[in-house]
């Protein structure tokens, strides 16, 4: 008699599967789907064959001769000159 009380209480207690718990273990996996799709379409979005475009764009400016660097620094030095001039007032034109 005490092996069979004690086989009764060492059982887990039998749950029942009712409709509510179907039904949300299918709004759990349809919403596990529908996360894992989303995932997935989110990835070929991006680009996973596709090329980057930060690659294609040219980060450093093209190199440049010694001389054409220093015709250009000797352009923008003219134009800053003449625009500091005209700021101050004083006429470039009568400047030696």
């Amino acid at each position: 008699m005490a092996k069979v009380q004690e086989e009764q209480m060492t059982k887990a207690p039998e749950e029942k599967i009712t409709t509510d718990t179907v039904i949300l273990l299918f709004v759990r996996v349809a919403l596990i789907l529908f996360d894992s799709l989303k995932k997935l379409f989110s990835i070929l979005d991006a680009g996973v064959t596709k090329t980057n475009p930060a690659e294609s764009i040219q980060l450093l400016p093209d190199k440049n001769s010694n001389n054409k660097l220093k015709t250009m620094l000797k352009k923008d030095l003219v134009e800053l000159v003449i625009a500091y001039q005209e700021e101050t007032g004083i006429k470039h034109e009568k400047v030696k």
